[in-house]
């Protein structure tokens, strides 16, 4: 959705981020004591926000809700589908259109154009014109009150991603986040707790858990081929630097937070697949982080030799260092390393990396190293080589997930490589089926605490920090969802 109104902007600014920004930036100054993860004492900013010392601590579950971890609604012959956010919503719209169990029954933006745009390819792909709700800033509220959707799509800029979820909830309806799900724990924990109250998903939209290279290695894992599994790697290192300087665009209200807090801004990208290979949330779950950040230095060198925009952001400050990395303990014992990095002139990786006692996959380009190879039927050595091309072949054709090799050829084209159209047509299939899907709210709450997190342990000398357990202790018994269990299970 557009951000380009004053009264939008000024929303944004003084949302949750512009809080958290705020309280993270006092900290720089301070000190705090340490006593363990996740037990930094409180500290006082010098705007009187005060910052608590129970951040991890697992918040008690409210009187009359119960887990989702294996929550499977009523069967549906149709999936009535309801999209916000037409900039990158109009890929959810495209794929919705191309699978048969779907039906797009509204669609909202705040600019009018992109709502029209959306409701003509509507009606030239199914011949049917969706409701279209767009003008105003809370036109969305009318779209989710209507009584003939079953999941909304949420894919603003990430300051409405939690009040679009909460009430899309609340009208039970499922909701469909973009990420990250929500930007403060806090938040998190109100997705928890709304999902668990109003027994509806909400589901981040976690493309890149949907990559054919992904669920390559999620099969592997699932399948021994990395035996015991012992550590795992995750970025997204992406030079954005002229979208974030780009007016009417995601650059526009994402640049803020650079100048908000300093910390991993976008974790989800690369550390979902990870946390599904490491089957973190059903059998293992996080523990803690360290995380530190190089100083700032490309974003503000960028802007001051291109002044873009006529100046318009000469006196903006950022924050944020060039490259983190944080360091991930789970319960289990163990390991990620999770880079952040949008600023550095580079070429785009997530470099989705896995080690295990039987095997080492590294992407960017895709590599992979086996201990066993004649286990395989393989040509290669051993394990102090790559797999060579016929080899590397071979492993593909044995260890393809099936749920890519079922959607291969229909998600051509479906933008970022496929993997789009592969996670709404099993996001809306599992609703469909009446199906748990493959990643529920305790994952979307995980996987986006990180954001807050991160930017703590920064703040406090890369001091270690408790990451909350949304499961509330159910993650002990849990056995993996279906993209996730062995094939023969």
């Amino acid at each position: 959705m557009s951000t380009s109104k004053p009264s939008r902007r000024d929303f944004l600014k003084s949302s949750a981020i512009a809080g958290l920004g705020a309280s993270l930036a006092g900290i720089s100054g301070g000190c705090a004591a340490h006593s363990g993860p996740g037990e930094t004492k409180a500290v006082t900013l010098s705007s009187g926000i005060v910052l608590q010392p129970d951040i991890g601590r697992i918040r008690p579950r409210p009187a009359g809700q119960k887990p989702v971890y294996d929550l499977a609604t009523a069967p549906l012959e149709k999936v009535r589908v309801a999209v916000i956010g037409l900039n990158r919503g109009l890929t959810h719209v495209t794929a919705a259109l191309n699978i048969e169990f779907a039906d797009v029954v509204a669609v909202c933006d705040w600019r009018d154009d992109r709502a029209k745009t959306a409701a003509d390819l509507c009606a030239e792909k199914r011949g049917k014109r969706p409701a279209v709700y767009s003008g105003t800033e809370h036109i969305w509220e009318q779209m989710v009150d209507r009584d003939d959707i079953d999941v909304v799509y949420i894919a603003t800029p990430w300051a409405w991603h939690v009040p679009m979820a909460l009430r899309t909830m609340e009208r039970g309806k499922h909701s469909f986040v973009e990420v990250a799900a929500a930007v403060t724990v806090d938040d998190c924990w109100r997705l928890v707790d709304t999902s668990e109250r109003t027994r509806r998903h909400c589901i981040m939209l976690e493309n890149c858990c949907y990559g054919e290279n992904e669920l390559f290695v999620l099969n592997m894992a699932r399948e021994g081929v990395f035996g015991e599994l012992t550590h795992g790697e995750c970025a997204y290192l992406h030079d954005l630097r002229s979208l974030l300087f780009t007016l009417g665009t995601e650059g526009d209200w994402r640049r803020d937070y650079h100048w908000q807090y300093d910390g991993n801004l976008y974790p989800t990208h690369g550390l979902g697949p990870v946390a599904q290979y490491l089957g973190l949330g059903r059998g293992d779950q996080f523990k803690f982080l360290v995380s530190m950040s190089s100083p700032e230095k490309g974003l503000t060198k960028y802007r001051d030799e291109h002044n873009p925009n006529g100046g318009k952001q000469a006196g903006e400050k950022y924050l944020c260092g060039d490259m983190n990395t944080s360091l991930v303990k789970s319960e289990l014992g163990l390991t990620i390393m999770l880079q952040h990095d949008v600023i550095s002139p580079r070429p785009y990786s997530r470099i989705n990396a896995l080690y295990g006692t039987g095997a080492t996959f590294f992407d960017y380009p895709a590599r992979l190293a086996v201990n066993e190879p004649k286990k395989y039927g393989l040509e290669s050595e051993g394990s102090h080589e790559w797999l060579g091309d016929a080899d590397a072949a071979k492993m593909r054709k044995l260890f393809t997930h099936p749920l890519w090799r079922t959607l291969e050829e229909r998600a051509k084209g479906g933008g970022h490589g496929g993997m789009d159209f592969v996670m709404n047509w099993r996001l809306l299939d599992c609703l469909r089926a009446g199906r748990t899907p493959d990643s529920v709210v305790y994952d979307a709450a995980a996987w986006s605490s990180i954001i807050e997190i991160s930017s703590r342990s920064v703040a406090t000398g890369s001091t270690p920090v408790s990451i909350p357990d949304f499961t509330r202790g159910f993650w002990k018994d849990l056995k993996p969802l279906g993209i996730a269990e062995k094939a023969s299970s």
